[in-house]
C-alpha cells in the first residue's frame, strides 16, 4: 500500500559537549524509500538529496524516516538501525531523547 509522501528530511543529533552518550556518536534521522530488488524483496535505500526525493514516483513506494545510530568506535558493518517511522516527529523525538540533545536540521546541506 502506498501512502502520501512526506517530505524529505535529514538531520542530525550529536551527543552533548557535557555528556559523551556511552555508546553513540550521533543519530541520523534520514527520510528513506521502499525499493524493490531483481528478486521481488524490498529494502530501504536513502535518498541522496532534495533533488532525488522530487525527482523520485512516490506512487510506487513508500517514504518513511529512517533513525541511525553512529557508534563512537568504527565498526565495519556500519550504523545501528534503531527504527523506521513514517512520522516525522516520532523519528526526531526518538533521535533527541535518546542523545539528550536537540536535531540540527541538515536537508538544505
Amino acid at each position: 500500500m502506498v501512502s502520501s509522501p512526506n517530505r524529505f528530511y535529514r538531520g542530525i543529533v550529536h551527543s552533548p559537549l557535557d555528556f559523551k552518550h556511552p555508546n553513540f556518536r550521533f543519530i541520523i534521522v534520514d527520510t528513506v524509500k521502499e525499493v524493490s530488488d531483481e528478486f521481488g524483496e524490498f529494502y530501504l535505500d536513502n535518498f541522496e538529496n532534495k533533488t532525488d526525493f522530487l525527482l523520485h514516483d512516490h506512487t510506487i513506494s513508500n517514504i518513511f524516516y529512517g533513525v541511525y545510530a553512529s557508534y563512537w568506535i568504527d565498526i565495519p558493518k556500519g550504523p545501528l538501525k534503531i527504527t523506521d517511522t513514517t512520522d516525522l516527529k516520532e523519528a526526531i523525538n526518538i533521535a533527541e531523547e535518546i542523545m539528550g540533545n536537540k536535531i540540527v536540521d541538515k536537508s538544505n546541506d
